[in-house]
């Protein structure tokens, strides 16, 4: 079982919130297209949701949290490999440790359900479009 990452470096300086989501969106860039749509759409969401957040404590652990979401996804996408005819697919995800998600509250694990039916009608919506063209 791999140790879970700290919140925050203390050694690191936090970074402007524009700077972090300039920074995300711009790695979103190396995502296949589907994921690419999701992440900017949600990451944009949080980051207007929050935008006029003057609490202190909460805007260290949005930063925080975001910055931890931006060295998950750098190391994922920097995991990238070749397929057989020299397409880039990066690694993208890692599964979620029992412990994570015993800390979640209703809500948030109906959320997680919603996540991962969308996620699975992605590739359904996208082979349903393939077999409308070839059939017409």
């Amino acid at each position: 079982m791999s140790a879970a990452k700290p919140f925050l470096n203390p050694n690191k300086s936090l970074p402007s919130p524009l700077t972090l989501y300039r920074q995300i969106l711009r790695t979103h860039r190396h995502l296949p297209a589907a994921h690419r749509a999701l992440g900017d759409a949600y990451v944009k969401a949080e980051f207007k949701r929050h935008k006029d957040i003057d609490n202190p404590v909460h805007i260290v652990g949005f930063i925080g949290q975001w910055q931890v979401y931006l060295e998950d996804l750098k190391e994922q996408v920097c995991g990238q490999k070749k397929d057989k005819i020299d397409r880039i697919i990066p690694k993208i995800g890692k599964k979620l440790d029992s412990d994570s998600l015993e800390k979640f509250n209703e809500q948030q694990i109906g959320q997680l359900y919603e996540l991962m039916n969308e996620a699975k009608n992605i590739g359904v919506q996208s082979n349903d479009d393939t077999s409308q063209k070839t059939s017409i």
